[in-house]
Order: structure tokens, then sequence, then C-alpha cells
């Protein structure tokens, strides 16, 4: 019974079940690595605080760096579950585009391992030093920079591999129409892209809210009225004008997006303020790297977020919203009635009936 339902669980395909099965180790390996990395943290500290460095300053400094360390370990953690769910949602749906975005996503979780380990042991803040004389510590942060080299690289093979296996899937799906499937690439596109703006602009607002922002500080009120209010509208407004194909919100929501570039560049003027670089009280002194990472993504992410949703706006009214209410038809059609893929039903019919759909909407599918 069990098997069965397992069985049922997984993906068909040998590709596909090695492509989930590669991620779930991988990221369990990683979850791993970053448990035992707050572990590890945690012990550094202890020790520091029993050393020699009894200077307020210092141990004040000391705090401040372990929190940043704590807090990127636990979004690296947070990534590893997101990329399971987006591996996950790319075989299920046989998205190629998804599973381009994941390599991509996990080449920022690499660059983001290097500049840990660059952090802790090449160019170390004051308070970083804590980590010089810990060898496991060293070891396990090359052992990560080296466990994310390989993920990528298997990564990148199993990818190319399972888009060649379900690369046919959307022609199978809608037809040979070639102005609806530049449609639904831009789609898939968008809601990809939408995907990445709720992790990382997600990851940029814990980082913000946990590190840098203070409560007798005006800008942490600002974030927490303003800034991230106006983030979440953006992106479900996004969702629902692509759901529905609704143009003035789209267009409404691309401005926003393009308007926003302004703070990220604000950002990060701020953050290299020559003021209070390396100066004592430097609200970024551990985090700096890691933040500056973070900002240049989300910019990235917002631009093409809007420069995507404006070639959207131009696919409206091609036909795509009925094909894809089809397609979903379709598919709850046969499982209801345990229909094959080639089999032919009078009670689609009234199934599309039901939905408002007309006839020749489903021949953009057939």
């Amino acid at each position: 019974m069990a098997r069965r339902y397992i069985a049922r669980l997984l993906p068909k395909g040998t590709v596909p079940r090695v492509y989930i099965f590669c991620t779930l180790v991988q990221a369990i390996a990683f979850i791993i690595a970053e448990s035992y990395t707050l572990y590890l943290i945690k012990m550094s500290h202890q020790a520091t605080l029993k050393s020699q460095w009894q200077v307020p300053d210092i141990q004040s400094a000391v705090s401040a760096s372990v929190t940043t360390y704590v807090v990127y370990s636990a979004l690296f953690i947070m990534a590893q579950c997101y990329i399971i769910f987006l591996c996950g949602e790319a075989v299920a749906t046989q998205n190629t585009i998804q599973v381009i975005v994941v390599v991509l996503f996990y080449f920022v979780c690499l660059a983001n391992s290097v500049t840990r380990y660059i952090s802790m042991f090449v160019w170390p803040s004051l308070a970083a030093h804590m980590f010089t004389r810990d060898n496991n510590m060293f070891l396990l942060q090359v052992t990560v920079v080296a466990m994310y080299c390989i993920a990528l690289l298997a990564l990148v093979v199993l990818s190319y591999k399972l888009k060649k296996d379900v690369g046919w899937s959307v022609f199978k799906r809608l037809g040979a129409d070639i102005s609806l499937h530049r449609a639904f690439m831009w789609h898939q596109c968008l809601v990809m892209i939408l995907k990445m703006d709720v992790y990382f602009v997600g990851s940029y607002l814990i980082q913000m809210t946990a590190l840098i922002l203070k409560a007798d500080d005006i800008e942490t009120w600002l974030q927490i009225t303003v800034f991230i209010p106006f983030c979440i509208v953006v992106i479900v407004g996004a969702f629902y004008a692509l759901a529905g194909e609704r143009r003035r919100l789209m267009i409404v929501v691309a401005t926003c997006l393009f308007l926003s570039i302004g703070y990220f560049i604000f950002k990060i003027a701020r953050v290299c303020d020559s003021d209070i670089l390396n100066k004592p009280g430097d609200p970024y002194a551990d985090s700096r790297p890691f933040f500056m990472i973070t900002i240049v993504v989300c910019m990235l992410l917002v631009i093409a977020t809007g420069a995507i949703s404006i070639m959207s706006i131009h696919n409206f009214g091609s036909g795509l919203k009925e094909a894809i209410a089809y397609d979903k038809l379709r598919a709850k059609h046969r499982k209801m009635y345990a229909t094959d893929k080639t089999t032919a039903s009078d009670e689609s019919a009234q199934l599309m009936d039901d939905q408002g759909l007309s006839p020749r909407d489903r021949f953009a599918l057939d």
C-alpha cells in the first residue's frame, strides 16, 4: 500500500526521478551542514565570551557578528527548502524555464557560500577573528563550497537531460501555434521570476529587519509601514493581473517595479557610504558582502520582472488564458473519468460549457 502511494507521488520517467532524488539528497546535506554551522557559531561565541576579550565594545561587536552569521545560515536553510519546492513543481508541471532558474538559484547560493568563507577566513572583521582558529569551521566552510560546486555541476547536467526529456511536452499541450508558444513562454517567465521575487525580496526584508534596523530609527518604521506592504501588494498584484490578464493592473505593477529601482540604488549607496565604512558602529560590518549580493539580485529581479511584465501585456488577449483554462479542465476531466490522453470523451463538451469555454478554445491545445 505504502509503495503504491509513494509510486504515485514520484514523477514518471528515469530522468525526473533522478533529478528529484539528487535535489533531495543535496538539500538534506546542505541543511545538515548549515545546522552544524549554527552549532559551531554558538560554540565559538561561548568560547569568545570566556576569553580575554572583555572589552564591552568588542563583546558587542562579537555578538552582532554572531547574529549576522546565524541569520545567514538560517536563510541558507530556507533556500534549500525553497529549492526543493521549485524542483518538485518544475518536474510536476514540466516547466523547463523553472528548471533553468533553479540552476541560477544554486549559483547565487554558491556565491553566498564563497562570500561567507572569505568574510570568515580571508578578510575577517575584528569580531569574525573568533573563527580563524576554529579548524572545524574552516573545514566545514571549505566542504560547503565544494559541495555547492559539485551540486551545481550535477544540477546542470540533470537539468539539461530533463529539458530534453520534457521539452516536447509544451508542443503536446499547445500544438503548433507559434504565437501561442511565445505568449506561453513569457507567461512562464513572469510566473517564475515572481517566485524568485518572493524568496529574494523576503530574504532582503529579513536581513533588514534582523540585522540593520533599530527601534529608534525612522527607517525602521518606514520599512514596516511602507516598504513591506508595498512589496506584498506589488507581488500579489502581479500574480493576480497575470492570471486574469488584467492589462491596467499589470501596467500599474510594472510602473511600481521600475520606480522601486531608485530605492535599491539608494540602498547600495547607503551600504557603501564612506562615512560608515569600516568605522566604529558600522551596522553593515559583517553583513555588507551578503547584503550587497541580496540588493543587487533583488534589483536585477525587479528590472527583469518589470520588463517581462511589459512583454506579457502584449500577449494579453491572444487566447493563452483560454488555452490554460482548457488545459486545466482537460487534466481534471482525465483524472475524474480516468481517461487516457488520446481518448476523447463526450463529457468534456459538458465540462467546457460549465466553464464558459467555447469549442474553438479546445483546438488551441489539441
